[in-house]
């Protein structure tokens, strides 16, 4: 991430990741896109990895356990560190050329030019969301960390918590107390899905992105402001 914005900067914007910053979810996707790169004989496995979403479809198991599964399954019991920064790079580079909505590059292209501190917080694996990030000049991200072994390989075990919800906020609030210690703080920040509610608790402003009725109502019963990416110049106060 871009480490040259000044620390003293009070103003924080926080993007969630898939279905805000991109179109597209990225979980599946980088799965089987590094997969058919990396290990293409995996995808005979598929119906495994169908059978895995579906029970945690029906709730018989949880993110930190279903995305261990899926990643070790697809990817293997470790994912050498250089491959895995190659994929991740390719991958970044493939989806912010083409999946990142003009909305979405107007504001963050706002919000830098504000003096705002960029953060990409998001459950997806660090690993190539950092890329992500990267590609975008995002100043820092909160991530859903992984292990590695004594080589800095990947490993598909999750490091604590899945980063969703409750547990990104936290994640979230730790990053703000450690970067910006007592001072006055304001912080933005954009989702697209109600699990971010605790997020958007700790934001001085809470950006509901979409265009339904459904998250209109939503965002009127919640105190939240609504923005619609797909429009090329969304207003921001």
């Amino acid at each position: 991430m871009n480490q040259n914005a000044a620390l003293s900067c009070n103003r924080v914007a926080i993007y969630d990741l898939d279905r805000t910053v991109l179109r597209t979810p990225t979980f599946t996707l980088f799965l089987l896109w590094a997969t058919w790169r990396a290990a293409p004989w995996r995808l005979l496995l598929l119906p495994l990895l169908a059978g895995l979403a579906i029970g945690h479809g029906l709730n018989f198991y949880g993110r930190d356990r279903f995305k261990p599964f899926a990643i070790r399954l697809m990817l293997g019991a470790t994912i050498p560190r250089n491959l895995m920064n190659d994929l991740a790079k390719r991958f970044a580079f493939w989806r912010v050329s083409g999946d990142v909505p003009q909305g979405a590059r107007a504001s963050i292209a706002r919000d830098r030019a504000q003096g705002y501190r960029l953060v990409m917080a998001t459950a997806a694996p660090e690993f190539y969301a950092g890329a992500i990030a990267d590609a975008l000049d995002f100043h820092d991200l909160v991530a859903t960390r992984h292990h590695r072994d004594a080589d800095a390989n990947w490993l598909p075990a999750i490091d604590g918590v899945n980063c969703y919800g409750v547990e990104k906020a936290r994640r979230v609030s730790a990053w703000l107390d450690t970067h910006m210690p007592g001072t006055t703080r304001h912080v933005r920040a954009y989702s697209d899905h109600a699990s971010d509610a605790p997020l958007f608790a700790i934001a001085d402003e809470a950006w509901l992105v979409g265009r339904s009725r459904k998250l209109a109502d939503l965002a009127a019963r919640s105190g939240w402001r609504m923005i619609d990416f797909e429009v090329e110049d969304p207003p921001v106060d």
